[in-house]
């Protein structure tokens, strides 16, 4: 399991409606709220699993978000997850 953060430019519900959008047009899984939830993808190489925490205020702007992995496929470095996952939102 690995964490990192990223930065939304908008506020917490901006950020549910387009991290939405961005995992389901790739296949994917988003279910979640203004505060937390979680998203999965399937790859070529396999699946990516994990959870996001919205840790600034509500519906403030900038939003940080916490995300953490919890499946990986092995072959696949964390720092590409990282810039792929940062890229949607």
């Amino acid at each position: 399991m690995a964490s990192f953060n990223i930065d939304f430019p908008g506020t917490s519900n901006q950020f549910v409606v387009n991290a939405t959008k961005a995992i389901q047009s790739k296949g994917g899984v988003f279910e979640g709220d203004a505060s937390n939830g979680l998203f999965s993808l399937q790859t070529l190489v396999g699946s990516i699993k994990g959870t996001y925490l919205v840790i600034s205020e509500l519906n403030s702007s900038p939003t940080k978000i916490a995300i953490t992995i919890t499946k990986k496929p092995l072959i696949v470095p964390m720092s590409k997850i990282q810039e792929v996952i940062a890229s949607y939102f």
